[in-house]
């Protein structure tokens, strides 16, 4: 997958096309655990999961068997490529960024998957809702 930038933006990566779907279940999966590293679950962070899941039609996700059987060691194997893992962490920032109380512990886990990832630093537009579509353009088709 090559990716563009588009002209006047700063650097963040948009891609050309969306992941191919075996990638979307591990990002999903890595985004609730990025929602529950706190131990606590804000309703504004699971909001913004279940709108990804919705849009990539996997409601409900959080049952399935892939899911149940999914372990972070697991997807950081399944997300083996550059833009797989930058869209990895695009819908973990967004998921962070959703959490106005965010504590260090969220923080580390974020840095703990970047590092796991071998995945570099990525820049997100400021807002929720220009993040939300990046991240949805990563996602869907």
């Amino acid at each position: 997958m090559s990716e563009q930038q588009p002209a006047g933006e700063s650097q963040v990566i948009h891609p050309v096309r969306a992941l191919p779907r075996k990638y979307v279940e591990p990002i999903l999966y890595l985004a609730d655990r990025m929602s529950e590293a706190d131990k606590k679950v804000v309703v504004k962070e699971r909001s913004v999961i279940e709108d990804l899941a919705d849009a990539v039609g996997r409601n409900g996700f959080r049952t399935e068997r892939w899911y149940l059987e999914m372990t972070v060691d697991k997807v950081c194997e399944l997300l083996d490529t550059q833009a797989a893992k930058r869209a990895a962490l695009v819908v973990m920032a967004l998921v962070l960024k959703a959490d106005f109380k965010r504590l260090d512990s969220e923080h580390a886990f974020f840095h703990k998957i970047r590092e796991r990832l071998g995945a570099e630093p990525v820049t997100v537009p400021v807002g929720v809702e220009p993040h939300k579509a990046l991240a949805l353009r990563y996602l869907t088709r």
